[in-house]
């Protein structure tokens, strides 16, 4: 596309973000404002009544699993060879491709399925965050690493279909190992940095933790069927209440998709567990004839 209009650009979704929100699911990125409800079938936002061959779009955020954390991207960033954060090497502390698929799983519905998982827009911008991780590794081997690394070369010892000499698939004249080049960034992309306190830029919906100095992603305004926020009350945003699910109902329409082979991925967190937990309490507690007024739902 940058060979045709070279201000074509693609974001990418920094997932760490939200991973650093005392519950990832309250997100500002599932609102009409972003990328649409995160819960159930897709029917707010840009991507509203998509229809993929499963079916209409779903998601079931914060499901399983979780997501790319800074503690993962600090510790891959001490490794130097390539061989060790990629498969079939790497070990599950530094297996770079084991935490790529933690969001997959963590969105649900067809983001979850190896071959449905495109079919949500929200794929590219999680894999172009994927490669930002990269490239950032890739530019310390040359740079920091002792001694020097070039990284257009340093392919991991795979076989098969990842074997370097092998032939990318819908790119002839190309190998696996070409896409190390260091060409593309050099010629064609690069990437923003990350953002970083005290500005975190110039967004309104990304704020900085002054206690640990980090961006956090803000919280979008709750609907009735979600559940409180921890340690808060319920807000209502009337383009979402109509349309949005609970986590009990997303839950079991996540469970009727057929998406084939699921990701591997990281184990879902404590937190986010308990923030699960008491979703579906709350669930059971409007079922019941509880006070319709106390709103408040504390995440221990």
């Amino acid at each position: 596309m940058r060979r045709i209009d070279r201000t074509v650009s693609l974001p990418y979704w920094d997932s760490t973000l939200d991973n650093e929100m005392g519950n990832p699911a309250n997100t500002i990125l599932f609102s009409t404002e972003f990328l649409g409800n995160g819960f159930g079938v897709v029917t707010t936002g840009p991507f509203a009544n998509w229809t993929t061959s499963e079916g209409q779009l779903r998601r079931n955020i914060n499901g399983g699993s979780r997501l790319v954390s800074r503690n993962f991207i600090n510790l891959i960033m001490t490794r130097c060879r390539t061989r060790q954060i990629a498969r079939p090497t790497a070990t599950a502390t530094y297996d770079l491709e084991l935490e790529h698929g933690g969001p997959h799983v963590w969105v649900g519905g067809q983001m979850r399925g190896i071959n449905t998982a495109a079919h949500d827009p929200i794929f590219f911008l999680h894999h172009a965050f994927i490669d930002n991780i990269w490239e950032r590794f890739r530019v310390r081997q040359s740079t920091v690493c002792s001694p020097r690394i070039n990284p257009s070369t340093d392919y991991p010892p795979a076989t098969g279909e990842h074997a370097q000499t092998r032939s990318m698939d819908g790119l002839p004249g190309y190998r696996n190992i070409d896409g190390y080049r260091n060409y593309w960034t050099t010629t064609w992309y690069r990437y923003e940095p990350a953002l970083s306190c005290p500005s975190c830029g110039t967004t309104p919906y990304i704020t900085c933790n002054t206690a640990r100095n980090v961006c956090v992603s803000t919280e979008r305004r709750l609907v009735a069927q979600e559940g409180a926020i921890a340690g808060g009350r319920l807000a209502f945003s009337p383009a979402e209440t109509a349309t949005s699910v609970s986590a009990a109902e997303a839950k079991a329409l996540d469970e009727r998709l057929t998406v084939g082979p699921v990701f591997d991925a990281p184990p879902a967190e404590p937190r986010t567990q308990r923030a699960q937990l008491a979703r579906i309490a709350e669930v059971a507690r409007r079922a019941g004839n509880a006070n319709p007024e106390d709103d408040t739902i504390v995440i221990g």
